[in-house]
């Protein structure tokens, strides 16, 4: 990765697309829903979340946790880690 790319935040280096990526993996996450016609209280219900956390994060993506991109990843049958290199392809592609 290249250094360029990093910012460094209370020492701690930090990608500076990192944010960007996350909100793509809730697009993608999203998407996928759409496609197969699950609403978010039905994808909440078989991922064993909250509607609101379903809701909230659709809304207004944020950095779920990797137990909450597996659960919802489980349901629409979809390899988190693809999403994940897809989106962080995409981003940094288009910078």
């Amino acid at each position: 990765m290249s250094t360029s790319l990093l910012v460094k935040t209370n020492g701690v280096p930090k990608d500076s697309h990192r944010d960007e990526i996350c909100a793509e993996v809730v697009r993608l996450l999203v998407q996928e829903r759409k496609r197969q016609k699950l609403s978010g209280n039905v994808l909440a219900e078989k991922a064993g979340l909250s509607q609101s956390l379903i809701s909230s994060l659709e809304t207004n993506p944020w950095n779920p946790t990797l137990d909450t991109l597996l659960r919802i990843g489980d349901v629409l049958k979809v390899d988190v880690g693809e999403i994940i290199s897809q989106a962080r392809k995409r981003i940094l592609r288009d910078k």
